[in-house]
């Protein structure tokens, strides 16, 4: 006797946000990815995926606690003054298409500590991070905040 199975193969995007995280000496937080993973030994911006019905502003507090121990809110009032970009390149994981939403944020509390797929966190000077090997397409959304964070500050 012979069984045939349908198969359906569903290929979907995916929506990860990206904590931008300001020091108040105008440095950036990243983060060292733990070695044997994708992007791994490279830093990045702490990521993490949103979940069915969790806001984009908890998967942002929830993923700064989770990969780097530390307590943030948005740098401005809302998303939308906060929004340093969207990017959506579908090659930019090599595991699935992510589409990343990057907000500027600040720190609340907490003490840096690496946390998981994390081995080591540190700040750094927008000089500082052009020496850097960046994993994915991180240095993108870096140089973007950098620009953002400029622009702002002409215009106080």
């Amino acid at each position: 006797m012979l069984f045939l199975i349908k198969v359906t193969v569903q290929k979907n995007a995916y929506i990860d946000v990206n904590p931008v995280i300001v020091t108040s000496d105008g440095k950036i937080v990243l983060a060292k990815r733990t070695e044997g993973i994708v992007g791994g030994g490279k830093w990045h911006l702490p990521g993490g995926r949103v979940q069915f019905k969790e806001t984009l502003e908890a998967t942002l507090k929830k993923v700064a606690l989770a990969k780097i121990n530390l307590k943030v809110k948005l740098l401005y009032p809302t998303l939308k003054e906060s929004l340093v970009g969207i990017y959506d390149d579908p090659k930019r994981d090599p595991r699935e298409h992510v589409i990343s939403i990057a907000f500027l944020c600040k720190i609340v509390e907490g003490e840096v500590k690496p946390g998981a797929k994390v081995d080591a966190v540190n700040s750094f000077s927008e000089a500082e991070t052009k020496n850097l090997e960046i994993a994915f397409d991180h240095n993108k959304t870096v140089e973007d905040a950098f620009f953002m964070l400029k622009n702002l500050k002409a215009l106080l």
